[in-house]
């Protein structure tokens, strides 16, 4: 049985979950297989995959997983089989942000958070040229943008269905859309945001329903918090909303990411938090990726 999970959830996570959603292409870049109940007991663990083999270069490498490592959950959800991860892996998409629950091999929990890539980036021999990089990045931006326009067109329909909003007749000015400013190849090396600190806690995107009765634009929910880390000890819960950090607002995973990013371990940082409907300002002293908590 052991093997054959290892076969399947292989087939599933490196080529990007295609058996069982043929529209999806994100890619993980890791084999996994399922951690028996015996072992699980022994670890206190309800369950979980095991991470036998990261590929260099891949979405998985970039965030740090390792050999050894046991994924506890994925975005809001524990996982404890290949079909489960195998229909998260299905519901997203190139340039989406997974946020992982790890074990590590030191028996301490952490949080991971994962940019998935697209399976067609794997072994692909041009994958270094500086130009093919700037390009699939664009390309995935592009990809976020029409799934973005997508949810706002499925949320108009249905408020008009249900009468919430009444039709509008004058069409919205329409907006000349924004030539991207490509620099030369040889001037310009996309870099991948790699962060030196962590705050040892996993966030999700809030539904546009949600940021709406906030009153706020985007925003993200806090879903774990690692016991002993730097969000654990500021006072950051779960199901805390962050609004904005050091004031810049927050619209999703992606802006947080790229905040922490100029950001340097024992940096102190603001976040707006909105806790049971009141506003809190939480000061956050930021630690280095790999410090033992």
């Amino acid at each position: 049985m052991r093997l054959a999970g290892s076969m399947v959830c292989a087939l599933l996570l490196l080529l990007g979950a295609g058996a069982l959603k043929a529209q999806s292409d994100a890619w993980l870049g890791v084999k996994l297989e399922v951690v028996e109940q015996a072992d699980a007991k022994k670890l206190g663990i309800d369950g979980g995959l095991k991470v036998t083999r990261v590929d260099a270069k891949s979405p998985a490498a970039d965030a740090g997983l390792t050999v050894g490592d046991i994924i506890l959950s994925a975005g809001e959800d524990s996982v404890t089989s290949i079909e489960q991860m195998g229909k998260i892996m299905g519901a997203k998409q190139p340039g989406d942000m997974l946020s992982l629950g790890v074990r590590r091999a030191n028996g301490r929990n952490e949080p991971l958070m994962v940019t998935l890539g697209s399976a067609k980036d794997k072994d692909d021999k041009f994958g270094d040229d500086a130009k093919v990089k700037e390009l699939r990045e664009r390309l995935r931006e592009l990809d976020a943008e029409r799934r973005r326009v997508r949810d706002q067109l499925d949320e108009r329909l249905k408020e008009l269905g249900s009468g919430k909003a009444d039709k509008e007749t004058t069409p919205a000015p329409k907006e000349e859309p924004v030539k991207p400013e490509v620099k030369p190849a040889e001037t310009h090396e996309p870099q991948r945001i790699r962060l030196k600190v962590t705050l040892g806690a996993t966030f999700v995107n809030l539904e546009p329903e949600e940021s709406a009765k906030l009153g706020i634009e985007g925003g993200i929910r806090v879903t774990v918090v690692s016991e002993g880390s730097a969000a654990a000890e500021s006072g950051l819960k779960v199901d805390d909303v962050v609004a904005a950090i050091g004031g810049e607002a927050v619209a999703g995973t992606g802006d947080l990411r790229t905040i922490l990013a100029d950001h340097n371990p024992g940096d102190r940082v603001e976040f707006e938090v909105i806790r049971a409907g009141k506003r809190l300002k939480i000061s956050v002293v930021l630690r280095a990726r790999d410090a033992q908590r």
